[in-house]
């Protein structure tokens, strides 16, 4: 009886500890992988090869690109990269492809569809961590390694830990499909490489000087000569701004400036001459001339469909010759065709005038239009007018501190009232390398001191999805964090009626070249 009681009690020990013992967990990430796994295992079985250690992804390589040119891996470059994400389901959640776009009923007029311009190096980068690793590493394609080039096109099955991790992903500024990628969901990126430089400055510069040559010609000359029937008396209208050499650092006194008629020749000319690939036609008026956007030298890089819009896509279908004729026939419509050669030196300086009001259309070198201020203008290019445009107020006396870019305040002063001009610049005087993130804005009219619970919690999910917190590791924007909720909210029922009209904002990228139409006030 002792050994039986001895042996229960053995067998209930071991029993008891074995109850005692922990069934195994996984992480989220760890199941994550796991899914994935199998969904390309059922899917797509002849890239279980093609698996990346480094991220945990899958490869599948579209196109290889042009052999002949250099792989990316290992170089400090500026990178144009297409692509267009989807979740395992193939529901679009970003594209840069206005095809696609068009048929998701996601297309925007105010949408810049162009490949994305990022850096990549060594030791950072801004681009997406699963792009980046596929981008910038050799692959594992089976048996061989593969590295990415000019021309190259992948499709990357990424899981969440090297796209948008646990938030999920968005997009914004006309870049978003019908849908948002879930939080600690996989997904599935095509990805093409349109080419890379090391010099983005030398590049852009490279543009410019070449959109000048076409289209009217560069002044090379530090200083015209007058012709020989011109009397030497005569006067341009350019002047230039100097700084006084003081102890106090100020701002001195305007130099003027006296040059030859021959800067309202038709060429691009230097307002300023000592700020290289800054130019200004003061001959301009949409009753005379029109621009050739496909103006890129032949020593100038240009990625496949660059010249796009001028071919067509504009807008989705309308040409851009089109666009342009019925912009400048509106242009001349409102504000004339502008001073003419002969009255030049008879219209008065802006500086005449404390301030001088300015009408705009600011253009990327491919001629699509992604701001003015002009009624008319937005009407033909985006579909709707939305806030009417007002003129911008210049601040003549001291043109450095107006809050504009500085190819503005270093060019407008050198205009007269009534002219047309057009301002063509690098990025250094305008957006420079940050640029502008597209996004939209919502702006809601009405009664609000009283809401209902139900549109309230639906308005902060709005304002969630658009800002959402994915949005930050897709653009590296520093938009985590952000925080919409209205401190100090009193829950008070109500059935006013609001309006929310939402705006979009073009996205601008990293080194880009611009041109703005301008016309001044008389």
């Amino acid at each position: 009886m002792k050994n039986i009681t001895k042996y229960l009690i053995i067998v209930a020990g071991i029993v008891l500890g074995f109850a005692c013992v922990k069934e195994p967990t996984m992480s989220a990430t760890e199941i994550e992988q796991r899914s994935l796994k199998a969904w390309i295992e059922k899917y797509h079985p002849e890239l279980l090869e093609n698996y990346q250690e480094e991220g945990g992804y899958y490869v599948e390589i579209l196109d290889r690109g042009v052999q002949d040119s250099l792989p990316i891996t290992g170089k400090d470059a500026w990178l144009w990269v297409d692509f267009t994400a989807r979740d395992l389901q193939g529901n679009v959640c970003e594209t840069r492809s206005w095809e696609l776009a068009l048929q998701q009923n996601t297309y925007n007029n105010h949408t810049h569809y162009t490949p994305v311009f990022r850096f990549s190096g060594k030791d950072s980068h801004t681009l997406l961590e699963g792009s980046y690793l596929a981008i910038f590493n050799k692959l594992k394609i089976g048996d061989e390694e593969f590295e990415a080039r000019y021309g190259t096109r992948l499709r990357l099955y990424l899981p969440s830990t090297v796209t948008s991790s646990n938030t999920g992903g968005t997009a914004d500024g006309g870049y978003e499909g019908q849908y948002e990628l879930d939080g600690d969901k996989p997904a599935i990126v095509d990805m093409m490489v349109y080419g890379h430089i090391t010099n983005p400055v030398a590049y852009e510069g490279n543009r410019v000087d070449s959109f000048a040559n076409i289209n009217g010609g560069l002044c090379t000359e530090h200083k015209a000569e007058p012709k020989e029937d011109e009397e030497s008396a005569e006067k341009s209208m350019r002047r230039r701004l100097t700084r006084a050499d003081s102890e106090e650092g100020e701002e001195g006194e305007e130099e003027v400036d006296t040059r030859p008629l021959e800067f309202f020749d038709g060429r691009w000319h230097q307002p300023i001459d000592t700020l290289a690939q800054l130019y200004v036609n003061y001959a301009y008026s949409p009753a005379r001339n029109t621009f050739d956007y496909n103006a890129i030298g032949v020593d100038t890089l240009m990625y496949p469909s660059e010249n796009g819009y001028d071919k067509g896509k504009i807008y989705g279908s309308t040409t851009l010759a089109d666009i342009d004729r019925r912009i400048n026939e509106a242009l001349v419509e409102r504000f004339g065709e502008g001073i003419t050669y002969d009255e030049v030196l008879e219209a008065d300086s802006l500086q005449t005038k404390a301030t001088a009001n300015v009408w705009y259309i600011g253009r990327f070198l491919d001629g699509y239009v992604f701001d003015t201020n002009i009624d008319e203008v937005r009407e033909i290019v985006f579909g709707d007018v939305g806030e009417a445009g007002e003129a911008l107020s210049f601040e003549t006396k001291k043109p450095l501190d107006n809050d504009y870019i500085l190819a503005w305040n270093y060019s407008l002063p050198t205009l007269r009232l009534g002219q047309w001009a057009t301002i063509l610049t690098v990025s250094t005087y305008a957006y420079g390398i940050s640029g502008q993130v597209g996004a939209h804005t919502s702006t809601t009219t009405g009664d609000t001191s009283a809401i209902d619970y139900a549109n309230y919690y639906n308005y902060m999910s709005y304002m969630n999805s658009m800002y959402g917190y994915g949005y930050g590791s897709m653009y590296n924007s520093g938009y985590y964090g952000y925080n919409p909720y209205y401190y100090g909210y009193n829950y008070v029922p109500s059935n006013t009626n609001t309006t929310t009209i939402t705006t979009t904002a073009t996205e601008i990228p990293s080194y880009s070249p611009m041109i703005f139409q301008v016309f001044v006030e008389k």
